[in-house]
């Protein structure tokens, strides 16, 4: 019987070793299977290209999204010859003629966002810059100012660079370089208020409002041609879907699968993509965060630049066609912010060596909640008491520094904190920052109205106030609200990889 018993115990000793070396042995081929870039230095790695190609790529893609900012603010100027042709005596139309653009920007990143992250950047970022090229030629044509209007909608909803332009970053860059190319990425199209209002007011009033949609297509059509040409995809995701492809084919083997491949079908996989922009926004508090101190901040510059025209010509007597000029203020405060502070963060990045984290981008975005209420309220009371036209000036180049300084902010800790997801998590806060920036400076006019341009501006500054806050709570506790309130994303493999990369690896170590 103790012989029976202890062949019965031998027997259950080797049948647990057996099933021991089968799952180890299908680990071991599981692990095989995944498809990974072959080692830090693998040329298919985004980061691993050229540095004359990255910046190349960078300075490309923040032109084209200077023309889109130029073709924002060459209407602005031309407002009142789009008026008078269209017998329009209406300032509510006056004021929809620039802001129904983000509107068109809010519903545009649902759309791009997905399609990026399911398709790559590469077919979306296309597709969307042809369309608008598009519908800038039918802009330019409008017969009446419900069309126009409407094309502008459509033009604000295919504007691709706003979404993709910083991911694409993140795509290119390690982590310590995210300042200086986001700075890069937002001090050119930031040139556009220092030239667009003053080209589009000379247009305008020497060829015709028309001109100033056409001036931009031509612009933007040869840009999309050198795009086509010179740019390749960026997305890891999607190169390691094409790399793993490729490979089965090859090599016969049908087990092989991307290490970012969803478990899940790709009906299911697209339902996440769409809902993860708005999911990330409201059930991500640091994205909401985000999100919401961008969006009174952006609205605020939009009540300047919707502003600036009327005070010149009405209040200081300018004529319509050196409207343009005033707008250059704005657009050196822009231009300078994203130059000084897109350094400084990286050099501050650096400096915490192995305990950098993405919080640790936030500090000027605090700057920016201070500088744009002080620059607001300073603004209207010196239109209010009529100082020097040159002062006001001054002080919407104070606004212009702050919002950049919160926007660069925003964006680089976005990379960080969502190295896979930055699209989504990039268009959440574009939705919300869009929807702001469309819909404040509608109060604008009323306000000045009712209690002048100097307590209506001192009200509106209050909001930015109000956000203060958010930079001080995200820089405390930001870290432990990303791992406590992370959205759920497609599957445990992107899951656990997106937490190792923002939770416990070095920045020198992030790829």
């Amino acid at each position: 019987m103790d012989g029976d018993l202890v062949k019965d115990n031998e027997s259950l000793l080797h049948e647990a070793q057996r099933n021991a070396t089968v799952a180890q042995t299908a680990a071991d081929l599981k692990e095989a299977d995944i498809v990974d870039f072959d080692g830090p230095d693998d040329r298919q790695n985004p980061q691993n290209w050229s540095s004359v190609y990255k910046w190349s790529i960078v300075i490309l893609i923040s032109v084209l999204s200077l023309i889109v900012n130029l073709a924002i603010l060459l209407c602005a100027p031309a407002t009142s010859y789009i008026l008078q042709e269209f017998h329009s005596t209406d300032k509510l139309e006056s004021t929809l003629l620039v802001s129904i653009w983000e509107l068109g920007e809010v519903v545009g990143p649902l759309i791009i966002s997905p399609l990026a992250e399911s398709f790559g950047r590469l077919p979306v970022y296309h597709a969307a810059n042809i369309c608008w090229i598009l519908l800038t030629i039918a802009a330019a044509e409008s017969t009446s100012m419900g069309m126009l209007i409407a094309m502008r909608f459509l033009l604000g909803l295919t504007v691709a660079s706003t979404t993709l332009n910083v991911p694409i970053i993140g795509d290119l860059f390690a982590e310590q370089q995210h300042g200086i190319a986001s700075g890069i990425n937002t001090a050119i199209p930031f040139i556009a208020p220092c030239i667009g209002p003053t080209i589009g007011g000379f247009v305008a009033e020497a060829k015709g409002w028309r001109w100033t949609f056409w001036i931009c297509a031509l612009i933007a059509g040869p840009l999309q041609i050198l795009f086509l040409i010179l740019y390749r995809e960026t997305y890891k995701v999607r190169i390691l879907e094409l790399k793993a492809a490729k490979l089965r084919k090859e090599t016969g083997n049908q087990r092989l699968r991307s290490k970012y491949a969803s478990k899940y079908s790709p009906s299911v996989t697209m339902r996440k993509a769409i809902t993860r922009p708005l999911g990330m926004l409201f059930r991500c508090a640091v994205v909401g965060l985000v999100g919401l101190c961008s969006a009174i901040g952006m609205s605020l510059v939009y009540v300047i630049i919707t502003t600036i025209s009327e005070v010149y010509v009405g209040t200081y007597h300018f004529k319509q066609q050196l409207v343009g000029l005033t707008y250059i203020s704005l657009g050196i405060g822009m231009s300078l912010s994203a130059v000084t502070i897109g350094s400084f963060q990286d050099r501050y990045f650096r400096s915490k060596k192995g305990t950098a984290r993405p919080e640790h981008r936030i500090p000027p975005m605090l700057l920016g909640t201070i500088l744009i209420p002080c620059g607001i309220v300073a603004f209207g009371w010196s239109v209010q008491y009529k100082l020097h036209w040159f002062v006001p000036m001054i002080w919407s180049a104070i606004v212009g520094y702050g919002y950049v300084s919160i926007a660069i902010a925003a964006y680089t800790y976005l990379l960080g904190a969502f190295p896979i997801y930055s699209t989504s998590a990039t268009a959440g806060t574009v939705v919300i920052r869009n929807a702001a920036a469309a819909s404040l400076p509608l109060a604008g006019p009323a306000l000045r109205e009712k209690i002048g341009i100097g307590w209506g501006f001192s009200v509106l500054a209050l909001l930015v106030v109000l956000t203060i806050p958010i930079p001080l709570v995200l820089m405390r506790f930001g870290e432990r609200l990303r791992k406590a309130q992370r959205y759920p994303y497609d599957h445990a493999d992107q899951d656990q990889s997106l937490q190792s990369e923002v939770t416990t690896s070095p920045p020198e170590a992030r790829r």
